[in-house]
Formats: structure tokens, sequence, C-alpha cells
């Protein structure tokens, strides 16, 4: 008997290295275990993938040792690594190091060598009793009929849309998959409490995704006081030691609650019975290096896979108060919805501001005159007030008014930020490839010194707001605040408990925070992405904002929002002031359709990167046309790639490289990709399914 070994690290261009098995290992040797072999005069440590009769035509050595007694991947996580390996064009090299912590594979003994603190759970809270649409909600998912499992043949399949009366490819949602479309402030959260008790009753796992690390402590903190049980918590900013003790509690099942970031998907559940995400349409979900995973894809196939391999499959419950057109169009048959807010909690009052009338007005400030009297009287009022802006900095560009040169990233070719405090002192800042610099005294190009800063950003608004409000508390939560370990989790505690009285922030503090005195939260300019050259721009404006605007009046008091703008009348804008997800719906429905873009097709985009320009364009040149020529000789092709383009990316050069980019469209472009020799498609990135076309 042979065993397949798979690595966490490349060997050669092989993806298993194939091994004897000693007799004496034959009983007991499983299919994902821990072993150890010689290779190259050294003792490897690596995982049993495939067990065969089959003996190889070279030369094979023996296993030397079996690490561990029980596999450390379940059967379910080995076809589920394979899948994502087939379906992302990942080797699977990569995709071990999702499940499996690097200290296993270092064949360092399993066990943890820090002593840990005593965990405390925090003060108990009783449960809500639900409401009707919470209960309705609640009961739909519970004793929902399970489906058994049938290999499908295509992840695609034709279904006839009541809407449209047109065929249209999307994947297939089954009764073990739901989502929960709630307005922000209607409860969902509290929908996922009771589901995460009746789960954890039946002695089952749950896992919770949420879509930011910052949002985790809350999340940790609702869960554990309402269930009084200590959660796993799993996120990109743990250490080594953390991953490999939470990885240890979750598979031994000490800890049946886990919570966490994406990659908390592929914790070792042996017994799981309910996966949740929430703001399942944030674009965090998608993993943007390789395996380039979406967190929803990894999750349905897991709630498939667990029909075949578990007695109680996997019930998977999305949630969101603006579900990604994708997520409402596919899951349009098993939505609940949730129309109200809780209790005596009213949707906020929400103002659109012209700021091109505040300009003729002669309103020079980044406040407009209505949005300043209403912090005003909201502090005096003993209210609090969230700022927001997903713009970090103090300006957005340094030009020379003597020749309009633009100072850019010598990386990236991209307009670099002014920063006034960040590092204590003024610098310049390019927040793609982090390089920092010196302020410019005169102009490099024709070394005038009429250098002036263009736009505004985050600290811009610090400042200002401190000069306008001098006796509030003002503070500012964005990537350069929050970069140390628990320094969100500080502002957001004060914030919490009223010793801030204005917070602000970027996108980070639009989501799930629930502070019940913000009265008030003002969006300084609604434009900033409103214009960018991707289909999905419309989308992530509403989205934000309208999260951004939940925020304010979640108790009985229906709170306050100013949307300030120079593009009032978009209609991304005009949804978010009427709270119409339905309005928005219908019109970005039809802009994809008319446009063969998602939900209506698949995407695949190729990514071409070379230290020269031209180097670029000929290679996504070449390959587009290998691709093109491809699908002219097959008919079978034609059905699934539609479109295959290529173009310069958004941002032509990152990181001190220029960026070519091929989009291939259809029903099934990966189709056309396994048609490709794997030898044209090396040092190409390939993403399925990808939230940008930039």
């Amino acid at each position: 008997m042979y065993a397949q070994i798979a690595f966490q690290q490349k060997i050669g261009d092989q993806e298993f290295l194939t091994y004897k098995i000693p007799e004496n290992f034959l009983p007991t040797l499983k299919i994902g275990q821990l072993v150890e072999f010689p290779l190259r005069k050294k003792i490897r440590t690596g995982l049993v993938w495939q067990i065969t009769k089959t003996e190889p035509s070279f030369k094979t050595f023996e296993i030397s040792k079996i690490l561990n007694e029980e596999p450390l991947l379940t059967p379910l996580q080995i076809e589920l690594a394979n899948f994502i390996k087939d379906y992302y064009f990942t080797p699977l090299f990569k995709i071990l190091k999702l499940f499996i912590p690097s200290k296993i594979f270092k064949g360092k003994e399993m066990r943890v060598n820090k002593k840990t603190k005593e965990e405390k759970l925090p003060t108990k809270k009783d449960f809500n009793n639900l409401s009707a649409d919470q209960q309705k909600a609640f009961d739909t998912i519970t004793n929902s009929q399970q489906i058994p499992y049938v290999k499908p043949e295509n992840p695609i399949e034709q279904k006839n849309s009541a809407q449209t009366g047109i065929n249209i490819p999307v994947k297939t949602a089954s009764m073990n998959k739901f989502l929960i479309h709630g307005i922000t402030g209607s409860g969902k959260t509290e929908i996922y409490i009771h589901l995460a008790k009746h789960y954890l009753d039946k002695q089952q796992q749950v896992l919770i995704l949420v879509p930011e690390i910052s949002l985790t402590p809350q999340t940790v903190e609702y869960f554990e006081s309402r269930l009084q049980v200590k959660a796993a918590v799993i996120h990109s900013r743990l250490s080594e030691g953390e991953k490999f003790k939470m990885w240890k509690d979750i598979k031994s099942n000490q800890k049946p609650l886990v919570i966490g970031s994406r990659s908390a998907i592929f914790s070792p559940f042996t017994n799981l019975g309910l996966i949740i995400i929430d703001e399942e349409h944030e674009h965090s979900y998608k993993q943007d290096q390789s395996p380039r995973y979406l967190t929803h894809t990894v999750a349905e196939k897991i709630q498939e896979l667990s029909t075949k391999y578990q007695n109680n499959p996997v019930k998977l419950v999305l949630g969101s108060a603006t579900p990604s057109i994708e997520t409402a169009f596919r899951y349009q048959d098993v939505t609940l919805t949730l129309k109200n807010r809780i209790g005596e909690a009213r949707l906020p009052n929400i103002q659109i501001v012209d700021m091109r009338e505040e300009f003729k007005k002669g309103n020079k400030s980044i406040f407009s005159e209505i949005l300043a009297e209403k912090i005003t009287k909201t502090l005096n009022e003993r209210k609090q007030v969230i700022l927001f802006l997903n713009r970090r900095g103090s300006a957005s560009s340094i030009v020379c008014r003597d020749c309009g040169y633009k100072l850019t990233c010598q990386n990236c070719d991209i307009p670099i930020t002014y920063h006034a405090k960040t590092l204590g002192k003024p610098v310049t800042i390019c927040h793609h490839c982090g390089q920092i610099g010196k302020i410019p005294i005169n102009c490099p190009n024709c070394k005038g010194l009429n250098i002036r800063f263009l736009g505004i950003g985050t600290e811009r608004i610090e400042e200002e707001t401190k000069k306008l409000f001098k006796n509030a508390h003002v503070l500012r939560a964005d990537k350069d605040t929050t970069s140390r370990k628990n320094s969100f989790e500080q502002i957001y505690s004060s914030f919490k408990k009223g010793e801030t009285d204005i917070l602000i922030g970027t996108q980070m503090i639009g989501k799930g925070l629930h502070i019940p005195n913000v009265n008030l939260v003002g969006v300084i300019l609604a434009d900033i992405s409103l214009n960018l050259p991707d289909y999905r721009t419309s989308e992530r404006n509403f989205q934000l904002l309208t999260q951004v605007a939940g925020r304010a009046g979640r108790v009985k008091e229906p709170g306050e929002v100013i949307i300030q703008t120079y593009n009032p009348d978009h209609f991304a804008l005009q949804a978010t002031q009427n709270q119409n997800y339905n309005y928005f719906y219908n019109i970005e429905r039809a802009q994809r359709q008319l446009l063969n873009y998602p939900p209506f097709t698949q995407m695949a985009k190729l990514s071409i990167e070379t230290k020269k320009f031209l180097d670029a364009k000929k290679k996504a040149e070449e390959l587009e046309s290998t691709l093109k020529l491809t699908l002219s000789k097959n008919q079978e092709l034609k059905k699934d790639v539609t479109e295959i383009t290529a173009y310069p990316a958004f941002i032509p050069r990152l990181h001190n490289k220029y960026r070519y980019r091929i989009l291939i469209k259809g029903p099934n472009p990966s189709k056309l990709l396994n048609k490709i020799d794997q030898k044209t498609l090396e040092n190409i990135k390939i993403d399925i399914d990808p939230i940008s076309t930039s």
C-alpha cells in the first residue's frame, strides 16, 4: 500500500509525494493523519491525502512515523479542500494552511505551552422575547426539511425568473439555506442568539462570522453574555500560539461556539450545526490573496457536503440590511424579511444636503450649515455623534498651484495622501503600498513653492471638528488609529460608555455598532466612491451609507442622518434617503442584466503583473489571443464563455509593477481555463467570482 503525502509548502512541481506504508502501519494509518518521512536526508512532516494499492514506477521510501492517532482533517474537510483547489485554481499546499496551524506541520508537539488566564464570562443578560416576524424566521429555519445530498452536474443551473420572464443562470438555494433581510435595528442579531442556543442545546457546534476584526469584540461579548458559553475567537491578528490553542479547543469540542472573521470557516468542526454570515454583503468575506475564495461559496459547499457526511446537516443563515444583488437574487425563494425596528425604535430621518448650494452661499467649510447646527444641538442634548468619511488622512492629494503637477507614489503612480499627525509629524503616505515620505518644500516639476493640499480625510475632519466644537471629546477610528492590537476595542469602549462625544471614522464604524445614545450621523462626503469604474460602485455606496445611517436612533428617538454630496440625484443616494432597498435592487438588477454582470453570469479575472508596461500589455494580449483561439476551436465551450476582454487595471502601476487584466464572462469560465496549458497560466493571478473588475 502507498500513501500520497500533502504539504504546507511547495516541493518542486509535485502536489504530492508518494511513500510506501510499512505493514505494521496498515491497521492504524488513515487519510488525514500527520506522518513523518525521509526527504533529502531530512525528516519531514506531511498529511496523508490518499491511500492506494497502485505501485508507482519509481523507487519509494517508507513512512517512518505516525504522529497522531486521529486524523487532523475529516472526510468533509478533505473533500472541501479538493473543491477549493479545483474551483479557485489554487495549489493544495496553500489551502492546507487555511485548515491546519503551521505549528503542527512543523512537527511540534500538539500542546499549548503557555499558561492561559482563567477565562471569565461577561455578566449574564436575559434573553429577549422574539417579535412575531423574528419568531417566524426562527421557526422557518429550525423546522425546515433537510434535502438529501445529490451531487450536482454543474454548479450553475438555469432557473426561470418570474421577475424577468427569461432563463437566467443562478446557483440553487435549498431549504437548508436562508437569507434574513432585515432593516438596520430590526433584531437580526437576536434571531442569531436564539438560533445559536437552539443548536448548542442539540450538542452541535455553531459558527458566527462577522466581516471585520473590529466587530469581533462586541459580538463575542454579546453572545457570551446571553449564552453563558465561552467562545473560540478566530481572526487574522491572532499569534501562531493563539491560533493553535483555538484550533485545539474547537477540534476537541471544548468550545462549541466559534466567532470570527472569514478564516474561521476553516475551523476543525466535528459536529457543526449552524453557520451564520452576518453583514453578508461585506467585501471582506472575499479573500484577496490565493486562494481567492468567497466565504459564501465555501459555506455553501460545507452545507452541501454536510448532507452527505453528517446525520444532522448544517443550516446556513446569511443576514444583512442591504444584501448583495447576487445574494438577494439567488436567495429570493428563501428570504425571511424583517421590515420594522425592534420595540419603539424608528428609522432615522435622512436628509441630503447639496454641497454645491452651500458653496454658492459662501460656505467653504467641510460642514454644511445644517450639519453644524445639528451637531451643536445633539451635543447640547448630551447625545452622541458619528461623523463618517471613507478616506483617511488630512488631504487626498498634493498639487502644485503653479504648474498643476500632482505628487504620486513612485511605486504605484497614484496620488499620495497628506497626513498631518498620523506619525506625530506631517508626512505623505501611499494608501496602497504604504510608502512614507516627507512633505516637499517645492514642486519636483517646476521647483515652485506654491504647494497646496486638496481634498479631505478623517484626520482633517478631526482637526476641524475640534476647532469648531471645542468642548466635545473627539476620537478618530480608521486604519491609522487602530493598527495596534486592541486599539479599536478601546475606542469602541470609550464611545459606548459615553466618554466620547463625537466619533469620526471610515467604514469600520459603519458596521454593526450598536450605541443607543447616538442620535446623529453625518456623512461628510458621499461622492468619494460613486464614480469609480467598477460595476459594484453604486451597490457599495448604497450599502455603506445605509449601514452608517443605521447607527442613528436605535432606541426610542428616531435619530437624524445628514448626507453631504455634490451629486444629490444619484439613485443610490435617493434609495438611501428613502430607505428603499427594493427601489435600489430593481434599478441595479436591470443594469446588471443589460451589461451581463453577476448574478446573470459568472466571471473570472486574470491579472498579469510585470515591471514594464509593454511587457504586461504584450503578455495580456497574447493570453487573450490564446483564450479566444481555444474558444473558437471548441464548440462546447461557447455555451460556457460569452466574453473575453483584456484591459489595463484601473490603477495601472502598483507596488512598482504594471498591471493588466483579462475578464472572462459566461455561465462557467473555469471550463475554458481548464483547457489551457497550466504552464501558460504560470505567474498569472486567477480570481474566480471577483468582487471587482478593476
